[in-house]
């Protein structure tokens, strides 16, 4: 019950200040996305990636380590939203960076539902290996563990400070990488945490989210060069 509290207050907190981000500087719609039903459009695919990626990687990574149930995954969903976005960009013939818009937003999904994922416990199967450091959370076991998940929240708040302390002075770098920039941060501290996490390898010694990051770091650092490459002066 306090997951699913806290999966609620993670999405009303992002579209919060989703939409403060938005009004504060005026961005009506995903750069290069120009008509209002194209909007739409890619609104349902990206969430039809982010449900689908969630869904899927969570339970799959359940199914390695040799757990049941159904579980959901912030870093799958990112990877299927990302995937679905660039689809559909291709097809629609964007050919720019539209991420930024939902930065603010998808930042404050990853740090609150973290919260909620630590104060779940044991059962939600995101909690860290045993840890003899002072700050090492006892989840009623017996065993002091690293609060990974806490890690995760503090690195992505940090993340959304720097973004808007210097948005107001380098806008057009964060509309153009952004995204990306976004996407390289967030996928290389959820690399560091995974090997602090339980969880079986699937390519020795990475375990499923951490292919997952590897694949998002490589997306994003082609892109970060591709974009850099264009416009030249980045």
């Amino acid at each position: 019950m306090i997951h699913l509290i806290f999966d609620l207050f993670a999405l009303v907190s992002g579209v919060l200040v989703s939409l403060w981000f938005r009004r504060q500087y005026g961005l009506e719609r995903p750069a290069g996305v120009t008509q209002e039903s194209q909007h739409h459009y890619y609104l349902l695919v990206l969430l039809f990636g982010l449900v689908g990626g969630s869904m899927l990687f969570g339970k799959l990574n359940l199914h390695l380590s040799g757990q049941t149930g159904v579980a959901k995954s912030m870093l799958g969903g990112v990877f299927g939203a990302i995937l679905v976005a660039e689809v559909f960009k291709y097809f629609a013939g964007i050919r720019q960076s539209t991420g930024l818009y939902f930065v603010p937003g998808l930042i404050m999904l990853i740090a609150v539902g973290r919260i909620g994922c630590f104060l779940a416990g044991l059962p939600d199967f995101t909690y860290g290996t045993e840890t003899s450091l002072p700050w090492g959370v006892d989840f009623g076991d017996g065993v002091n563990r690293h609060p990974v998940q806490l890690y995760e929240t503090l690195a992505m708040l940090a993340f959304l400070a720097v973004l808007l302390m210097s948005y107001p002075k380098h806008s057009a770098f964060w509309q153009t990488q952004g995204f990306y920039v976004f996407v390289l941060f967030y996928a290389g501290q959820r690399f560091i945490w995974e090997f602090l996490k339980p969880y079986s390898a699937v390519i020795p010694p990475f375990n499923l989210f951490q292919v997952l990051c590897l694949l998002l770091i490589a997306y994003a650092v082609f892109m970060l060069l591709k974009t850099r490459k264009n416009n030249g002066r980045y």
